[in-house]
């Protein structure tokens, strides 16, 4: 995955010559996504990035609230 800081600059090498130009818009988009993508990621993270009964059951799958079932 490419990493924000190098988007950027290519978006600034894409733009030197043309700041319209519609590569510049579409390098700038991907700055812009990848932004997002990285920050959603983040928040992911630091929300523990999983189901508070997925932990409860990876440490006590004996329990009856995580027992599965097979038809």
């Amino acid at each position: 995955m490419k990493n924000v800081e190098k988007s950027i600059q290519e978006a600034k090498e894409t733009c030197a010559d043309d700041p319209v130009s519609g590569e510049c818009v579409a390098a700038w988009d991907e700055v812009e996504e990848l932004s997002a993508a990285a920050s959603h990621a983040r928040d992911k993270k630091k929300a523990g990035g999983s189901d508070p009964l997925e932990e409860y059951c990876s440490d006590n799958p004996e329990t009856d609230e995580c027992r599965t079932y097979d038809n």
